[in-house]
């Protein structure tokens, strides 16, 4: 009995111990219980602030006005009140409607306390259809808004309604000095928070808020508190603090809402007796404040496809102008940046910014709202108007040079070809040149006997005279191929006169199945063939369907391409997609050999879908490895089909591969568990096909591949075939329409004649090997000619040149410009293919140190280099001082 007794005495400390245990563990459990309990929820009252849906642009930023109007009261009486803000051009239109008057100080007060936050972007735009630089814009632009005007360093890009992500968007945010965002829509489902990387190792702090940016409104949180709203209240807070390990970001408010009281109200109750939750009210910086140091956080990279796509096909009219109105205003910068580097003339900088402004309002991610054709005529306006503007400012930045480039050639007028990009080309070139005589303008007979062009060295090059126009003189329209354009530069040729036309060659060889009839027209339908010495071209004329085979590898690498409808029951413009079933084909009623000359062979094919007119021209080079495809629809609508043009693969197993902002990305680099969830998103099934691509798309393996470049956005992927999406009918929008006793909605696209752009090319080797992004930026950025007219004014250029060069095919060339904050020029590269390159930095013609710096052009206390090295996938940008000179 002592042993024993003396056992248990000696175990009784550890018994002692491990009683207490449980007592101290169920302390600490129930205290951690009590957090739980009692979890964190940061409320932020917002509004969701964007253009064009709940008005028109002036009535959203009067209702704007009046909201930012009622939080800056609301902040006054009520110290605890915060209020978010998420794109600066609503903030812009506020102070800029409220000179001098006391509520904008009190604005700008309560902005800088800390209780109402502004964003580090101007305006609520897509992430999968503007171009990289657009959104690098936006983010540089609500920055400096911010600083400027208020004296504060916003944080946190809070993407409210945006349904998708492009990869690189968080080194784009770390660039910008942005360390955290929030994503309101298509979020990993089992992650909250988390750090998402970008290719290049970028990482941001993101919170995914799975219920929606309205989440706060649909609760209810500012009506009455019955016991139902109480329940729904801590059943979604109980499911959402399981996927935590902290706090839970709420917001409050939607599409223009106001902030009320009685939100106050109900917050000080429920802190009183909703044992679950305490809620504090916050702006999205208090939160990632509290959470900025949470250990052991899951890390996720890849894409997010748009939940909306069709966006870019239901609205034909509006969305590809994204493209060439990007693509204007880079090219103006560069050549304008370039002309004040050479003493030739002052950089417009104030109109590039407000073009660029208005450009990427143009991109906010409404359409067909209350303001309705409204809305939609401005957002079209804008990109117009950046073309119309930007394109002046890039043809004076042109002519400056051009006209300075000397003549070798006598009796000639130079046509100076411009490449906008950062490598050395060869693509085609379409020139418009006027023929003036020496004192009267029309002293050009010499001209009118024959014509030729020449390069610098007196080599011809074939040419084809498209037409000619008369009045005091000659204006011609031609076409010829263009070989070893400089990156970033020129390449000079003239146009002579000649005693006769010059023969040329024909670009193709041409077997047209209609001249089989001659022999015998008692007999089923053939094929037409068309032949250059890159592919051979094989059109059936029953079906139309397209063969291409490649000379050099000896295979067909496109076989069976056509244009298909696939009909849906009506479907709204952006995500609801209801399939009938049923596919309508194209019934081919003509082919014809449009042209064959020195420069191109056309083939035309004329053809109905479902009373839909469809031309489709099929176009060959001499000189350049590719088949381009244009495609003309007229829609007199509505008509709830889909027109596609299919890419039937011809390799089991290829790989998808496809320019994105910034970059490329694999077609199944998606991040895991992200996806459609929300109502108005589209299923899952046809969201897992969609992409939203950005200028090419590359299909195959290390042996070889076929790259499709393209002026438009929407695929749809499946084994083996690529569905290039061009129109979609679309019955409903958001929208109902009531007029006299009639109801119905908004149908798109409206009617007219649109034109879809395709161009394929082949080769060994992967996209990395054929440089598919090369491809695709050519093809959207075409060579420019430009004219010199004066031949008296002394000539300081040669005749070639390059304005810029680095060694790498990876480094792709984003920007040209003169920096916004001092007398320099900037330029931004990316990295493409995943090779860290080191390079030195040739501009105007010398090698040049430079500074490193961030997307805001800072990079303080950095030293200059003499070598650039690029890591795998980096976004850089650098800083070239450069002496003017006159």
């Amino acid at each position: 009995m002592r042993k024993r007794a003396c056992v248990w005495a000696m175990r009784l400390p550890w018994l002692i111990i491990l009683c207490l245990a449980p007592l101290h563990l169920l302390e600490a459990q129930s205290t951690n219980s009590g957090e739980r309990s009692q979890v964190e929820v940061y409320l932020a009252p917002f509004s969701h602030l964007d253009f064009f849906w709940g008005g028109t642009r002036e009535e959203c930023l009067a209702r704007g006005n009046r909201i930012i109007a009622k939080a800056i009261n609301l902040a006054k009486e009520h110290p605890e009140f915060r209020f978010l803000l998420e794109d600066d051009d609503f903030v812009a239109n506020y102070v800029e409607t409220h000179p001098g008057a006391p509520e904008l100080d009190d604005f700008k007060r309560l902005v800088r306390e800390g209780r109402i936050e502004i964003a580090p972007k101007w305006a609520g735009i897509f992430q999968n259809l503007p171009p990289g630089e657009a959104l690098a814009r936006n983010l540089v632009y609500g920055k400096r808004y911010a600083r400027a005007v208020f004296g504060v360093d916003p944080q946190v890009a809070h993407m409210g309604d945006i349904p998708g992500f492009t990869p690189q968007f968080p080194q784009m945010l770390r660039e910008a000095g942005i360390p955290y965002m929030v994503m309101t829509r298509m979020g990993p489902s089992d992650k909250l928070l988390f750090n998402w990387k970008a290719p290049d190792g970028s990482q941001v702090l993101a919170w995914n808020t799975l219920k929606g940016y309205g989440w706060g409104a649909r609760l209810g949180l500012h009506s009455d508190l019955n016991q139902e709203r109480r329940k729904t209240l801590q059943r979604e807070l109980e499911e959402i603090r399981g996927a935590t390990p902290g706090p839970i970001f709420m917001n409050w408010g939607t599409d223009l809402w106001a902030p009320t009281e009685k939100l106050i109200e109900n917050v000080k109750a429920l802190n009183q007796d909703f044992g679950l939750a305490r809620f504090t009210f916050a702006t999205s910086i208090d939160f990632f404040r509290r959470v900025a140091n949470t250990a052991a956080l899951p890390e996720v990279s890849g894409e997010i496809p748009s939940a909306w796509p069709n966006a870019a096909t239901s609205l034909p009219h509006m969305w590809p102008l994204a493209i060439p109105a990007t693509n204007t205003l880079l090219t103006a910068e560069k050549f304008a940046a370039i002309n004040y580097a050479l003493g030739y003339a002052d950089y417009p900088q104030q109109e590039f910014d407000f073009l660029w402004r208005k450009l990427i309002e143009s991109m906010d991610h409404n359409h067909n709202g209350q303001g309705g054709a409204i809305g939609d005529d401005r957002k079209i306006g804008y990109s117009q108007f950046a073309i119309l503007r930007g394109g002046e400012i890039l043809r004076d930045s042109l002519r400056n040079i051009a006209e300075r480039v000397e003549i070798p050639i006598p009796k000639s007028f130079p046509l100076v070809v411009f490449n906008p990009l950062g490598w050395r080309r060869g693509d085609l070139v379409k020139a418009h040149v006027t023929l003036y005589g020496d004192i009267a303008p029309g002293d050009i007979a010499e001209y009118k006997k024959g014509l030729r062009l020449v390069d610098e060295k007196g080599q011809a090059v074939a040419f084809h005279l498209e037409q000619y126009s008369e009045n005091i003189s000659r204006a011609l329209e031609l076409v010829f191929v263009a070989q070893d354009v400089p990156s970033l530069g020129y390449k000079t040729y003239y146009l002579t006169p000649a005693e006769r036309p010059e023969a040329l060659t024909k670009t193709a060889e041409v077997k047209l199945d209609r001249d089989n009839d001659v022999k015998e027209p008692r007999r089923p339908l053939g094929a037409d063939v068309v032949e250059n010495e890159f592919y051979r071209v094989t059109v059936d004329r029953a079906t139309g369907r397209v063969a291409v085979f490649d000379k050099l590898l000896g295979r067909d690498v496109c076989k069976d391409m056509e244009i298909v409808a696939v009909e849906e029951r009506g479907g709204n413009y952006v995500s609801v997609e209801p399939p009938s079933g049923r596919a309508i084909f194209n019934s081919i009623n003509r082919v014809e050999l449009e042209e064959n000359n020195a420069v191109r062979a056309v083939i035309k094919l004329t053809g109905q879908i479902a009373d839909i007119p469809i031309i489709q021209r099929l176009i060959l080079y001499r000189g350049l490895k590719r088949l381009d495809i244009e495609n003309t629809l007229t829609w007199n609508g509505p008509r709830f089909v889909r027109l596609q043009q299919l890419f039937p693969l011809q390799q089991p197993g290829a790989q998808i591969f496809y320019g994105v902002p910034f970059g490329a990305t694999a077609a199944d680099n998606l991040i895991p568990g992200s996806g459609p969830h929300l109502q108005d998103e589209t299923k899952p099934e046809a969201w897992r096909q969609s992409r939203q691509i950005q200028e090419w798309i590359s299909a195959g393996t290390s042996d070889w591949g076929l790259t499709i470049a393209t002026d438009h956005h929407l695929v749809k992927l499946e084994e083996g075939l690529i569905r290039a999406e061009m129109l979609r009918g679309a019955r409903f929008t958001s929208v109902k329409v009531v007029r006299g006793d009639e109801v119905s909605s908004l149908f798109y696209p409206p009617p007219g004649t649109y034109l879809f752009k395709y161009s394929l090319s082949s080769g060994r080797g992967d996209w990395k090997a054929a440089r598919s992004y090369q491809a695709g930026m050519d093809f959207n950025n075409p060579l420019i000619s430009i004219s010199v007219i004066d031949d008296i004014s002394r000539k300081s250029l040669p005749p070639t040149h390059s304005f810029g060069s680095w060694q790498g095919d990876n480094l792709v060339l984003s920007a040209v410009k003169k920096s916004d904050l001092e007398d320099a020029i900037l330029l931004r590269l990316f990295e493409i293919k995943g090779s860290r390159t080191e390079t030195p930095v040739e501009f105007l013609g010398q090698r040049r140190n430079f500074q490193e710096v961030n997307l805001l052009e800072e990079g303080a206390g950095r030293s200059e280099e003499q070598v650039l090295k690029v890591n795998p996938y980096q976004i850089e940008t650098i800083k070239l001082r450069v002496s003017r000179e006159r």
